[in-house]
């Protein structure tokens, strides 16, 4: 059993011991007027047949009739049937760099955190369509299968850093072909793969990879993070300290953006190459490039729909306001008796 509405179950937490007090107090107020009114004396002949505890009771039913209302306004829900859901959209692999060169600091706060919002902008554009995510630097590892579930992928963009691939370099052409092999056969529609990465490739082929990726129908687009006159790389040893990155002759690393090997890499894929300077960048590569990709209807997943039972405590409610209205106040027994004896005591007086 779960609620649909579940903010009112808050709000009964806070009325219901609210309405108590007020039948309480108005209750009170009452019988504080009518004793205000009659004397003393006179007030239990004139009060003879109401009954304080139809009174409380009637109140009572109120409150159990406010209470069954924000019941039924939480709209409870169980019992449920599963569904087959299906979702028209694309298949997008991110391909994304965690090479120690993403640490360059060219562009604020530096390269990989830039990346990363990068892919949150994507996230929030391709709501509809599967995303998968393979990270690479020396080597290459499928992070996410295709999903489309954003929160899970959000998380797992989240976690990545320059320390979850333990072979560092940048082998851009194994990525590609990583990526590929991601789709799996129940990938049917359209497929593309976003690079994101600043272009350094230590390894060759790239190109040739991207051309193979064309040929199985996939279009590969990619995303420069960097800036052309680059930055030297900086890291911290184990007190937190700042040190620079140097080759194997001592010299420290200037790590560039390489806008010429990502072009020749999507052009041979049948994408384009935009450099990330802004979410602008990702709003035009969606819609001049992955937005215009037909769309395919693919499975995902299924869903419990809820059968509502708010039903049942709204009737419930309903009927509460019903008794308490037609309750009485007074005991007709009361009443009636109150009566005869009235009658017998005048008939002496009229003889």
């Amino acid at each position: 059993m779960n609620f649909a509405s579940p903010q009112y179950l808050w709000l009964a937490g806070v009325l219901l011991p609210m309405a108590a007090w007020f039948l309480w107090w108005t209750w009170k107020r009452k019988q504080a007027a009518a004793r205000a009114f009659i004397r003393s004396r006179l007030f239990g002949a004139l009060t003879i047949g109401v009954s304080p505890g139809l009174q409380i009771t009637k109140r009572v039913l109120l409150g159990l009739a406010v209470a069954a209302v924000l019941l039924a306004l939480a709209r409870p829900r169980w019992g449920y049937r599963e569904e087959e859901t299906t979702s028209s959209g694309l298949d997008i692999m991110v391909v994304f760099d965690v090479s120690r060169s993403m640490l360059a600091t060219d562009v604020a706060p530096n390269r990989l955190e830039k990346a990363k919002r990068a892919v949150y902008d994507l996230i929030g554009l391709a709501r509809a369509d599967r995303m998968g995510l393979v990270a690479f630097a020396g080597d290459s590892f499928l992070q996410a299968p295709l999903t489309l579930d954003d929160e899970a992928f959000r998380q797992t963009v989240q976690g990545l850093d320059t320390d979850i691939i333990p072979v560092q370099g940048s082998d851009l052409a194994g990525a590609l072909r990583e990526a590929v092999a991601a789709f799996g056969k129940d990938s049917t529609g359209a497929r593309a793969i976003l690079v994101i990465t600043d272009g350094e490739d230590h390894e060759p082929g790239a190109v040739d990879a991207a051309k193979a990726a064309s040929r199985e129908g996939i279009r590969v687009f990619t995303l420069g993070v960097g800036t052309a006159a680059g930055a030297v790389l900086r890291m911290t040893d184990p007190y937190g300290n700042p040190v620079f990155v140097k080759d194997a002759e001592g010299n420290a690393v200037k790590s560039q953006l390489n806008e010429k090997l990502l072009r020749e890499v999507s052009d041979a894929g049948g994408g384009f190459y935009l450099p990330l300077q802004n979410r602008q960048s990702v709003q035009n590569l969606y819609d001049r490039g992955l937005a215009s990709l037909p769309r395919s209807a693919v499975k995902a997943g299924r869903t419990r729909q809820w059968f509502e039972r708010f039903q049942w405590p709204l009737g419930l409610g309903i009927l509460l306001l019903i008794l308490e209205v037609l309750m009485p106040e007074h005991r007709r027994t009361a009443l009636s008796g109150q009566g005869t004896t009235g009658l017998n005591a005048v008939a002496p007086m009229r003889s």
